[in-house]
């Protein structure tokens, strides 16, 4: 295995700061699983957003006697339908509705809070790639200078030094480049290589409105007033799902024409000049029916009146949220201001080192060979500067909420 990793040739990919975080936002897993939630939630809103009317229809056919009350009798064959449906409490669809929107909300939230925190992550691989490609070109540079000193032993020991330092850098370098395939799913094949000189100015920071500025614009925060939004949403829900439901109902039933007989017959004795006779009775016949019934049930909420145990544990969750965002502020303002300190020390870094390759460029020295290695550890070293320098920036930018990508 060893030895496959020293064979292997990478070939890199040159690839843009913007580019490739566009590449992390489109394919990475964690920003595409948070996209996934907000697309529940939406598709959750739509359901909840919907009457539960919940109908139900209901067909009966009879009524059968297993046991015949008398010979003559007959069972009327009716048929009855009904329909019933639910009527919801005032207020619990509007109710339900706005929470799944509270829902939705605090997802898109979290989207942008796992797409900034994935980005910044990919941001700073970048710059430590780039930094490590820099520092490649800057030992090639003073080994192709050195060249042309061939004679000198000195220079001779000097290029083979920086021939090792920059074998090592090359290979911190392939390190480097394939940890930036972690955060781009399956778009980057080959390891990427990043473009940017990391020139950044230094800038100058109000602690006061980077402090304000965080405390309105964290991610975090708006993770917390998200969920703080939706649990008063569910707070009102809580309360509108005591509502009484009322279940309507109508019924029909329907009962066809039929014959009833008793078979009765009569026999009469000749009276004079009248023969006997015997009477049989017809019977009776019963016309179709068409009865209708409507009414309704309403349950007698007793329990709602007894406890308040979903009130109660409702309205504690909203306070749980409340107290962890007054908490966040506060440790906001300390982040901010411990990051502020970062900043300071990495620019003051950044002026002296700039300050000391100005003062070696107009002061080389007499040895061209010392001139040449002198240089190369003073724009190694401004290099290391620029590199602490920007990333204290973005971290400084991402304690105080600002998401911007700079320009390297």
């Amino acid at each position: 295995m060893s030895g496959s990793l020293h064979a292997m040739e990478p070939k890199f990919t040159p690839i843009s700061l913007d580019q490739y975080l566009e590449a992390v936002k489109q394919n990475n897993a964690h920003i595409g699983n948070a996209a996934l939630d907000v697309q529940t939630a939406g598709a959750n809103k739509e359901a909840q957003s919907l009457y539960r009317l919940a109908p139900s229809i209901s067909y009966s056919r009879g009524t059968w006697q297993n046991q015949v009350p008398y010979t003559p009798y007959t069972s009327p064959a009716s048929n009855t339908y009904a329909l019933s449906f639910n009527v919801e409490g005032f207020g619990k669809r509007s109710a339900r509705e706005s929470l799944a929107q509270a829902q939705i909300d605090a997802s898109t939230t979290q989207l942008d809070g796992a797409s900034n925190e994935i980005q910044t992550a990919a941001l700073n691989a970048y710059i430590d790639t780039l930094r490590l490609s820099l520092m490649v070109k800057l030992y090639q540079a003073s080994i192709e200078k050195l060249q042309l000193y061939r004679a000198n032993s000195k220079a001779v020991s000097n290029q083979n030094t920086l021939i090792t330092q920059k074998a090592k850098t090359e290979k911190d370098l392939l390190f480097s480049a394939l940890n930036l395939l972690n955060y781009s799913g399956d778009a980057l094949q080959d390891p990427p290589a990043p473009r940017g000189k990391l020139n950044f100015p230094a800038q100058n920071i109000n602690i006061e409105e980077l402090v304000n500025h965080a405390q309105n614009n964290r991610t975090e925060v708006a993770n917390l007033q998200a969920l703080i939004n939706m649990a008063d949403r569910n707070i009102d829900l809580t309360m509108k799902n005591r509502n009484v439901d009322v279940s309507p109902y109508i019924a029909q039933t329907r009962t066809p024409q039929y014959q009833y007989s008793n078979g009765s017959s009569y026999s009469l004795p000749a009276l004079g000049p009248l023969p006997a006779q015997t009477i049989t009775t017809s019977g009776t016949t019963y016309t179709a029916q068409n009865q209708l019934m409507a009414g309704i049930t309403i349950p007698i909420p007793i329990s709602n009146y007894l406890q308040s145990a979903d009130i109660v544990s409702a309205a504690n969750q909203k306070l749980q949220y409340e107290k962890r965002l007054s908490d966040l502020k506060v440790q906001i303002r300390v982040q901010v201001m411990q990051a502020s300190l970062q900043y300071e020390s990495a620019k003051d870094s950044l002026i002296e080192a700039e300050k000391a390759l100005e003062a070696l460029t107009k002061k080389p020295g007499a040895d061209p060979v010392t001139a040449i290695v002198n240089m190369r550890e003073k724009e190694g070293a401004l290099l290391d500067s620029k590199t602490n320098h920007l990333k204290a920036l973005i971290n400084l930018w991402r304690q105080s909420g600002n998401y911007m990508v700079p320009s390297l």
